[in-house]
């Protein structure tokens, strides 16, 4: 008998049974889904609302400590810059305690009336967005969902904001001297590990004003939901539906306290944890089926299952190492014409794979092998080219600076100095286009003290180029060799043109400058060297290149090593009118060879 028959007979014997087995719960399983589903929802809602409304308040009572705080208000009417700045670092010890284990608060920012702004975390723009609805706001304000990003994450946030008035001590009672704001991550203030969920598969959407949904979710039933559901004002009743594939309860009810709604939605397992009586006589059911079935499942684990056995041990001992066995010991499987037909065709592709397997394991080995030590000779090579002068010559600088001006430009140079090498040696090797462009200017910020503003800066970037990943240190060593090759020789001022944009899926950077350039004879040479697959010279040694090209064809092949033909940078100069180059990474490829760890 052909497996199709086993299965069918199989399978009309399941269709019965299981039909049985719907029928004589559907009865009990709806009465008790009905009475436990309100008790469910409403238990877990409580808990939710309550440890929301818990830090809601705690949030305010924050804003208002801090609003009367003298310190503060003195802050925000300050107008003298250098009392500001010294006030500001006890401002900063100040926010720093009073955010200390308080989870979920991402930033707390201040604007004051008269322009004074202050931010722990760089959280000024995105308040200012949000400006004219927070003046408006009567008492503290909260806004809808909002996207800010915090070290090249894109996190969900509320903002709860609250307007400052004096404190009367300088005759100026109840007049406003600006407001705070306060910036908190919705998964780690309201979603946390601690959010209660008295049962399993229990979930939870928060909906803001606007209609916009977190967790973020493209299941149709949930966007469903928060279309029919948004801006609610007030509780409504559970309904049956569907959400992700699950059977369950979805329930809206109200936050009054973040101007916002919460879509509970309980699973239809949860609802029917207390059916034991129905589970109890699902056994007996199942019981009764499965001795009706005996039979026919006999039939087919004789005839399936064994035959199934017997390969999956014979396929396991080709894969623990053992050779392919030779013909005599061919598969030999019994029970059905199908299991028959799969041991002969196994068994004639194996008799033709034991002829080639040697060879191709043999040849793919000496190929990996060399392929190997080619990527390892390259990358250890371009990452032995790191120039070192450039920690010199800072160095000496802060040393001058220090003896002529004094401490203040020494604090400057320093901290720039080590974002700059916390930077290039802590984190991933890939990182965002902006974080790039913090060390690049860093490290411009400290060339302009050396060479006392003898040239000036420029940057345009697109929003879309800043957000795309690039290789770590990938753009300050076209930069270095622009001030150091192009406009320290100029004996005038000069100027230096750092941009980004994407076009067509590829991230064009470019460094121009107006320096002295390179002869023609050097640019030829830089050209050849950056048509050639790799900067290194045969038998391992690195042929004469212009100090020009060193760190131009080191960044070259690393974009090489990563993107392929795909990647690399042009070098266009002529003497006496300066430099650009441009270099090409496509956003929507990444090699194997690439430099995970630069």
């Amino acid at each position: 008998m052909k497996i199709k028959t086993q299965f069918m007979i199989a399978v009309a014997c399941v269709l019965g049974v299981m039909l049985l087995i719907i029928y004589s719960l559907y009865e009990q399983t709806s009465r008790i889904v009905i009475r436990n589903n309100s008790q469910i929802t409403e238990d877990l809602v409580r808990k939710f609302k309550l440890g929301m409304s818990q830090k809601v308040e705690e949030v305010g009572q924050m804003m208002l400590n801090l609003g009367f705080d003298p310190f503060l208000q003195q802050y925000l009417t300050q107008v003298n810059p250098s009392l500001l700045y010294e006030m500001s670092k006890e401002l900063d010890r100040k926010i720093i305690s009073l955010k200390a284990g308080r989870q979920g608060i991402e930033d707390i920012v201040l604007i004051g009336a008269r322009g004074t702004k202050y931010s722990l975390n760089g959280g000024i723009e995105y308040v200012r967005g949000l400006e004219p609805e927070i003046l408006a706001a009567d008492g503290v304000y909260v806004s809808g969902l909002q996207k800010f990003s915090y070290s090249g994450t894109l996190q969900n946030a509320l903002v709860f904001a609250q307007s400052i008035y004096a404190d009367g001590s300088n005759g100026s009672a109840d007049k406003r001297i600006g407001y705070i704001a306060v910036i908190a991550n919705v998964e780690t203030m309201f979603f946390d590990t601690d959010t209660p969920q008295s049962e399993p598969g229990a979930g939870f959407y928060l909906i803001d004003r606007y209609g916009r949904a977190f967790p973020e979710t493209n299941v149709p039933d949930i966007a469903r939901n928060v279309k029919a559901l948004a801006g609610a004002s007030e509780d409504l009743p559970a309904s049956k539906d569907s959400i992700g594939g699950i059977k369950g309860s979805v329930q809206l009810h109200s936050l009054p306290d973040v101007q916002a709604s919460l879509l509970s939605f309980i699973p239809e397992e949860a609802l029917l944890a207390e059916l034991n009586k129905v589970r109890t006589q699902s056994v007996f059911i199942v019981l009764f089926a499965l001795l009706l079935m005996a039979l026919p499942f006999a039939m087919i684990i004789n005839n399936i299952v064994h035959p199934i056995q017997v390969l999956v041990k014979f396929i396991n001992s080709i894969k623990s190492g053992g050779a392919i066995r030779e013909a005599r010991n061919d598969l030999k499987l019994e029970g059905n014409l199908e299991m028959k037909v799969v041991a002969e065709k196994l068994n004639g592709m194996l008799n033709e794979l034991n002829s080639l397997t040697h060879k191709l394991v043999e040849t793919t080995t000496h190929l990996l092998e060399a392929e190997i030590e080619k990527e390892k000779a390259a990358s250890a090579y371009l990452r032995s080219q790191i120039n070192p002068h450039f920690l010199y010559n800072t160095l000496e600088s802060i040393k001058g600076v220090a003896l002529e001006l004094g401490a203040d430009r020494v604090v400057e140079m320093t901290k720039a100095l080590g974002k700059l090498f916390h930077y290039s040696i802590k984190g991933p090797g890939w990182v965002t286009l902006d974080r790039e462009l913090n060390a690049v200017q860093s490290y411009v910020f400290l060339q302009l003290i050396r060479f006392e503003d003898r040239f000036e800066v420029g940057y345009d970037f697109t929003e879309e180029a800043l957000r795309a990943p690039v290789m770590k240190m990938i753009l300050q060593p076209l930069v270095e060799n622009a001030v150091f090759h192009g406009l320290e020789p100029k004996t005038t001022p000069g100027r230096l043109l750092i941009t980004g944009r994407v076009d067509d899926g590829v991230l064009l950077l470019s460094v121009v400058d107006d320096g002295v350039g390179v002869e023609e004879q050097e640019l030829a040479e830089i050209r050849r060297r950056l048509a050639l697959p790799s900067s290194l010279g045969r038998n391992g040694r690195e042929p004469a290149v212009p100090a020009e090209g060193l760190g131009v064809l080191n960044v070259h092949n690393r974009l090489r090593l990563a993107y392929g033909e795909q990647g690399g940078l042009t070098f266009d100069s002529e003497a006496g009118q300066g430099t650009r180059i441009v270099l090409h990474i496509p956003l929507d490829t990444m090699q194997p060879g690439g430099d995970t760890d630069v």
